[in-house]
């Protein structure tokens, strides 16, 4: 499993409440690929919180864009405001439950691909093998 690099590990490092100009900054330098019209139209769809004073983004703000970030590849925007809105504060995902959320999605992860693991087998072609009983038994049908 490849270790994934948390980007907020040193966010106290960083201003407590920051310009969307520095957000995306932030963002860049993390490898995060985090627009400006994509925090506006989170901000619009209420999955995120807007600003402080509509100009200055906390910590909480930039775990929640995280969050949304890496859930977007498995979820669709209404699941994940789902899965965001009993965490989600006025400011954004307070930074113990982005760390709670990541640790759970690190562990999911990991178990994902132990099963993936475990389906292609030794020779890396068990996976192909069920694929192909699969798509022989749809045919049968």
């Amino acid at each position: 499993m490849a270790v994934q690099v948390d980007p907020l590990k040193d966010i106290k490092n960083y201003a407590p409440n920051m310009t969307i100009s520095q957000v995306l900054k932030f963002c860049e330098k993390k490898g995060l690929n985090i627009t400006r019209g994509m925090i506006q139209n989170y901000i619009r769809d209420g999955l995120l919180p807007p600003g402080v004073d509509k100009r200055k983004y906390t910590h909480n703000h930039i775990a929640a864009l995280v969050l949304i970030d890496r859930l977007k590849a498995v979820f669709d925007m209404q699941r994940i405001q789902a899965v965001l809105a009993p965490v989600m504060g006025d400011t954004g995902v307070p930074i113990e439950e982005y760390e709670r959320l990541m640790a759970r999605l690190d562990e999911l992860t990991a178990a994902w691909e132990a099963a993936v693991d475990g389906l292609l087998g030794e020779d890396g072609d068990g996976l192909a093998r069920m694929m192909l009983a699969a798509v022989v038994r749809e045919w049968a049908l």
